[in-house]
């Protein structure tokens, strides 16, 4: 029996889409780890009807965390199949592991995906739009977050994409999908409704997201929010998702060998 197991651990969606791209990954990343990866959720895809799965139900951290204890396993490793440090991975998951009374087990929590490898994915999917340098504004959108570092993480990529694609700063917005109420919470904005108003050209939504969802799915609230809100006449575009690139699981393999 393996003394550890390896759980690939995303937000969690009530769309089958994401738990079904979650267990795309997770086999990919067992594959270059020559492992078996086991893939999970924080919270909701547990109610997916399993129909809709190919017949598996999802599984949720706590629901992994129980059978974990049951088979014995002395270490749970989790791979966060997220960009910077949400309080899902910071707080939640050790809250929920402690509450389960793992005895000796311990849980290993490595780093989330925030890195330069980023910044190259981001290109590569913001050229597979189409766009190209002066054919319009580029937003790069994030779901927008309680947590300041997760948006610091959103800024840095905007920095960096300015300096390697020769943007100026009106041509490449950091914006948020949305906020939570109070000042204590500006620092996410500017929202991508209001940044819209200020596009130059075509527009490109160059997603901040993983997987598919009620938030980033091809109908979901990021596009919702865009048709909506953008000027008459302006063309859009939603880049991929950061979850489809096929540099990804490489680098999700990285941080599970190198944190």
């Amino acid at each position: 029996m393996a003394a550890n197991r390896i759980l690939l651990v995303d937000n969690g969606s009530l769309q089958p889409a994401a738990t079904l791209q979650l267990r795309l990954l997770s086999k990919e990343v067992g594959r270059l780890l020559e492992e078996t990866v086991h893939p999970v959720s924080v919270l909701h895809s547990h109610k997916i009807d399993p129909a809709l799965l190919e017949g598996q139900p999802a599984v949720i951290f706590e629901q992994a965390v129980r059978q974990a204890k049951t088979d014995g396993i002395t270490e749970l490793i989790i791979l966060p199949l997220f960009i910077g440090p949400s309080l899902a991975i910071t707080e939640y998951l050790p809250k929920v592991f402690a509450e389960a009374n793992a005895g000796k087990m311990k849980l290993s929590i490595r780093e989330p995906l925030f890195g330069p490898e980023l910044i190259s994915m981001l290109i590569d999917n913001l050229k597979s739009t189409g766009w190209t340098k002066g054919s319009g504004t580029v937003y790069l959108c994030d779901h927008g977050s309680p947590i300041r570092e997760v948006t610091r993480c959103r800024d840095f990529f905007a920095v960096s994409l300015r300096n390697q694609l020769g943007l100026k700063d009106d041509e490449l917005f950091a914006c948020s999908m949305e906020r939570r109420d109070g000042p204590e919470y500006d620092f996410n904005e500017p929202l991508l409704e209001g940044a819209l108003q200020q596009a130059k050209g075509d527009a490109v939504i160059l997603m901040l997201f993983l997987l598919p969802g009620r938030h980033a799915g091809s109908d979901g609230d990021v596009a919702t929010i865009a048709k909506e809100h953008a000027p008459a006449g302006l063309r859009w575009k939603l880049s991929p998702l950061l979850g489809t690139h096929p540099a990804l699981p490489a680098l999700l393999s990285r941080r599970h060998l190198f944190s």
